[in-house]
């Protein structure tokens, strides 16, 4: 009699533990997607959910960055060919009509002779396509910069993430040059 007993207890545990692991699951799966519809709602544009799909079926690491004028999307890649850098973060803007990428301020350079920096970053964007290094003088900083515009239809999402790619891939590749302007 005590064996039937024990018997019986051991099914109904393991149904209980099953339905509990059905339960757990069914949660899991209700907050998976009810974090997803939230995070979607959390861009102003279509053309930054695009990217954000995009960049999540690739598997791609990425940050979002919080501001009211466009989305924003942060990913840093791992230099290949630089040996000062220890990373490079690049940023893409996207607003309703275009995608901005920039890179972030690369450089202070020393501005006692203009000359030589505006033919130092002639020189780099003359081997660069798309991509363009800039001088802001406000902020005494270089950087480079890619405007996409947008196609609706038109795989905007893997365009950003190619952009994205290639500004820290040029980076990457000219940096060294760029860092023997500094101050």
């Amino acid at each position: 009699m005590m064996k039937k007993d024990l018997e019986a207890i051991e099914r109904k545990c393991f149904s209980v533990k099953r339905k509990m692991g059905l339960l757990l699951a069914l949660c899991c799966l209700l907050w998976a997607c009810g974090g997803a519809a939230a995070a979607e709602e959390e861009f102003l544009y279509d053309a930054g959910r695009e990217v954000a799909v995009y960049l999540d079926e690739m598997g791609r690491s990425y940050m979002t960055q919080e501001s009211e004028q466009s989305d924003r999307f942060l990913i840093r890649y791992t230099p290949a060919t630089s040996t000062t850098l220890e990373a490079v973060s690049v940023t893409a803007h996207v607003y309703e009509d275009f995608a901005s990428v920039v890179g972030n301020n690369l450089v202070e350079p020393d501005t006692s002779d203009m000359l030589k920096l505006y033919q130092t970053l002639e020189s780099v964007n003359d081997g660069v396509s798309f991509v363009r290094f800039l001088y802001d003088a406000n902020a005494g900083v270089i950087y480079p910069r890619v405007d996409i515009p947008y196609v609706e239809g038109g795989d905007f999402g893997r365009m950003v993430e190619r952009y994205l790619y290639l500004t820290a891939l040029v980076v990457d590749q000219h940096y060294d040059e760029l860092a023997a302007l500094e101050k």
